[in-house]
C-alpha cells in the first residue's frame, strides 16, 4: 500500500520535473529573442516568469527529499530519484541563466549591433533549447541513445562560444563596445 503512493509521488516529481523544463524551454526561447531584439517588455516577461520556475524547483525538491527520507527507494526507484533531484537542479539553473539575460538586456541597452555576434547567439539558443528538449525526451524515455546525443549537441555550442572569443577581438580598440561585446561573450 504504501509503495503505491511511492510510486504516484514518483510520477507527479516527473510530471513537475517535465512542467519545469518546458517552462524553462519558453524562457530560452524568448529571453533569445529580447536579446536580439533589443527588447526590454519581452526581457522583465522573463524575468517575471523565473518565480513559477523557482516554485516548481522547491516543491520537486522537497517533495523528493522527502521520499528520500520516509521512503528509503533502492534500486531503480533510487536511481530515478537521483535523476530527477540532478535534472531538477540543472533545468531550475537554466532558468536563473535565463534571468540573467534579460537583466542584461535591460541593463544594456541600448547597445551596438554586431551580426556575426548575434548570430551565434541566436544559433546558440536553438541548440540549446534543442539540447533540452533531448534531455527531456530521453528521461521520459530512458534512452541512453538520446542522452549520448547531447555531449555531441554540446560540442558544436562549445565551437559556437569559441567563435564568440574570436568575434571580440575585434573590438579591443573600443572600450564601450569592448565591454559590450565582453558582456555578450559572458551571456553565451
Amino acid at each position: 500500500m504504501i509503495r503505491v503512493g511511492f510510486h504516484e509521488e514518483l510520477e507527479n516529481a516527473e510530471t513537475r520535473l517535465l512542467t519545469e523544463g518546458g517552462l524553462v524551454r519558453t524562457q530560452l526561447v524568448t529571453v533569445v529573442e529580447a536579446l536580439l531584439d533589443r527588447n526590454l517588455e519581452t526581457a522583465r516577461v522573463v524575468i517575471q516568469g523565473d518565480d513559477r520556475i523557482d516554485d516548481l524547483y522547491l516543491e520537486t525538491q522537497a517533495r523528493i527529499l522527502n521520499l528520500l527520507a520516509l521512503q528509503a527507494p533502492v534500486a531503480a526507484d533510487l536511481r530515478l530519484v537521483s535523476a530527477i533531484l540532478h535534472s531538477n537542479m540543472h533545468i531550475e539553473r537554466m532558468g536563473d541563466l535565463c534571468v540573467n539575460i534579460a537583466k542584461f538586456v535591460l541593463n544594456r541597452h541600448p547597445y551596438p549591433s554586431d551580426s556575426a555576434m548575434t548570430a551565434r547567439l541566436n544559433e546558440m539558443g536553438q541548440r540549446a533549447a534543442e539540447m533540452l528538449d533531448t534531455a527531456l525526451s530521453a528521461f521520459v524515455q530512458r534512452s541512453v541513445e538520446l542522452a549520448e546525443q547531447l555531449t555531441f549537441k554540446d560540442d558544436s555550442l562549445d565551437r559556437l562560444n569559441k567563435g564568440m572569443l574570436g568575434d571580440l577581438k575585434k573590438y579591443a580598440g573600443d572600450e564601450q563596445a569592448f565591454e559590450w561585446a565582453t558582456n555578450l561573450v559572458l551571456v553565451a
